[in-house]
């Protein structure tokens, strides 16, 4: 990719972007809480348990992405 061009991002399309990152981070967070619970580690939080969530919280996102609205070809946030 030739990193001398320059590029628009449409308005809407960062605003998707940084609502999908917080979503992803949220369910990472949300994941990896319920598998120290399991664990009956409730108040430790690992670096597995994140490793583990990522899975889970990036299908989330891929559903919530393909569920969300679309309008005149543009994709907003879940």
């Amino acid at each position: 990719m030739d990193q001398s061009k320059t590029y628009w991002i449409d308005p809407c399309a960062a605003q998707a972007l940084a609502k999908w990152k917080a979503l992803f981070a949220e369910q990472v967070m949300i994941h990896a809480k319920e598998l120290a619970k399991k664990e009956n580690s409730p108040g430790v939080i690992t670096l597995d348990h994140y490793r583990e969530s990522v899975s889970m919280a990036a299908q989330f996102l891929v559903n919530a992405v393909k569920d969300s609205d679309s309008s005149n070809g543009r994709q907003e946030a879940a």
